[in-house]
């Protein structure tokens, strides 16, 4: 059994002054090495990260560096979120522009950070900032995603803890992809051992259904503080996605003319569990889903950000990130869309 998509270790570095690029730089150079990269590709990736926290500290004069290392059947890539509040790109086109920098650095611009990553997206609206993707896989080869879906998340401790209590999870199983989003009780060590046990039911079920899922998840949770949880489990071939969730889990279907709120009931699995209920919704192929944890504000709005539908899905949960994280709690945003 195979998980498409591992859960993250995505760690950060807040950029606000000229040091803080070299920070970045080192973090992303620590994942690399860790994930086997050569020597010349860690080279490609310093030049990459370097030119996008100048960028920022630059245009916007602050903004975030997320890292994370990613696995996909077996191939392991680092997966770089430039995140700024800044005035946005006003012409991206020449900003693609191998060579093109304003910003005083050696003249490689964002379109040498295009040249140089596996798979690259941009996503930047005037005066609400921009948002770059930069996925970075040995050899340059994009590996088989092992499931009908681009999928992106963002998973972060809350500021000062060591770890999260927040965890996602994605897999397909015989032509079904199954979604998790997990938020530990509380927050810190605790809360870390409650999610992960509940993504390792899902790792190791056989069911398609999530709300068997989720009760075997109430069972296996006994022996924690608990968890709030959700699950989608997406069938292409039957057009429906369907949906449990238990505790303060959001669930959203997105359409071209609609957005869905998918219920979660009242509860803590592992401990107080009063009813789990299955709904089942349809599925388009422009379909998005996104699903995150408490951790996330849930006032947003994707019409307000014009053209995002079409950008990668790890785009689309890292705009939401910045702009609705309630800086309290840790923090899940989970993306899935159609391949297109």
């Amino acid at each position: 059994m195979e998980v498409a998509v591992n859960q993250p270790a995505q760690q950060f570095v807040e950029l606000s002054d000229s040091s803080h690029a070299g920070e970045a730089r080192r973090l992303a150079l620590h994942c690399a090495e860790k994930n086997g990269f050569t020597e010349t590709e860690r080279g490609g990736i310093a030049i990459a990260v370097t030119e996008l926290a100048t960028n920022i500290l630059k245009h916007a004069g602050s903004g975030t560096i997320l890292c994370e290392c990613v696995g996909q059947n077996g191939n392991c890539g680092l997966r770089v979120l430039a995140l700024d509040k800044g005035p946005g790109i006003p012409d991206l086109s020449r900003a693609l522009e191998d060579g093109y920098s304003t910003s005083g650095t050696a003249g490689n611009g964002l379109g040498a950070v295009r040249r140089l990553s596996t798979q690259f997206d941009v996503y930047t609206l005037a005066e609400r900032g921009t948002c770059v993707l930069a996925e970075f896989w040995s050899k340059r080869k994009l590996p088989d995603p092992g499931l009908p879906f681009q999928v992106g998340a963002v998973s972060l401790a809350m500021r000062r803890e060591s770890v999260s209590g927040d965890g996602w999870r994605s897999r397909p199983s015989n032509g079904t992809s199954l979604f998790m989003v997990v938020d530990g009780l509380g927050h810190g060590p605790l809360a870390s051992d409650a999610a992960r046990e509940a993504e390792r039911v899902l790792d190791e079920t056989e069911s398609l259904s999530p709300a068997t899922i989720l009760q075997d998840c109430h069972d296996a949770l006994r022996k924690t503080r608990g968890a709030a949880a959700a699950i989608a489990a997406i069938s292409p071939e039957k057009r429906l996605v369907f949906f449990s969730g238990v505790g303060n889990i959001s669930g959203t279907l997105i359409n071209v003319n609609s957005r869905r709120g998918m219920t979660s009931h009242n509860g803590t699995l592992g401990h107080e569990l009063r009813k789990i209920q299955e709904f089942s919704f349809p599925w388009e192929p422009q379909s998005v889903l996104i699903m995150h944890s408490d951790g996330l504000g849930s006032r947003w709005d994707l019409n307000q950000y014009p053209g995002i539908m079409t950008k990668h899905a790890s785009v689309i949960a890292a705009v939401l990130y910045r702009d609705f994280e309630r800086q309290r709690d840790d923090v899940t945003v989970l993306v899935a869309k159609s391949l297109e």
